[in-house]
């Protein structure tokens, strides 16, 4: 088991797992203010979408930041006793639908409460709680089996 590099590893689920629920209303926040400015309406209207859009962004990175540092700190713990992969994904499973309320918090900042992405964003709770569990084990590494995880940051491959 290759715990080294485990935080980076953890980062990247915890980024994956904010910013695909996430991302899809900064843009269209980002869109619609775009659309407000250019056609000359109301700026403040845009004003506002282009602080929800910053908010959505700017939470989805520091709620992925945090997500993916409680995983990888619990699943680190836990797996000085667990050594099977199942296990693990059990542990990443949890982490994953506690850690997940933070993604909740930014879209309702970030939207002003507003219901369907609210409802959207709740609705994604189990798949992302899937995808923690099933790079829980990628990411204490005991398995390589997903390449893009495993990638270390700033190396390229020969000859690319």
């Amino acid at each position: 088991m290759n715990r080294q590099g485990a935080l980076g590893r953890g980062m990247r689920v915890g980024l994956l797992m904010a910013g695909v629920p996430v991302l899809p209303w900064a843009a269209l926040a980002l869109g619609l203010a775009a659309v407000e400015f250019l056609r000359g309406g109301d700026t403040d209207l845009a004003a506002r979408d282009l602080r929800y859009a910053g908010l959505l962004t700017g939470g989805t990175l520091v709620a992925g930041a945090l997500m993916g540092a409680v995983l990888c700190a619990g699943l680190v713990l836990v797996s000085r006793a667990v050594r099977r992969a199942w296990g693990l994904s059990l542990v990443g499973a949890l982490l994953g639908v506690l850690v997940y309320p933070a993604v909740l918090m930014i879209v309702a900042l970030g939207t002003d409460v507003a219901y369907a992405p609210l409802v959207l964003t709740f609705l994604a709770w189990p798949v992302m709680t899937l995808v923690a569990a099933a790079h829980s084990a990628d990411i204490v590494g005991l398995t390589r089996r997903r390449a893009w995880l495993m990638a270390r940051l700033g190396t390229r491959t020969p000859g690319a």
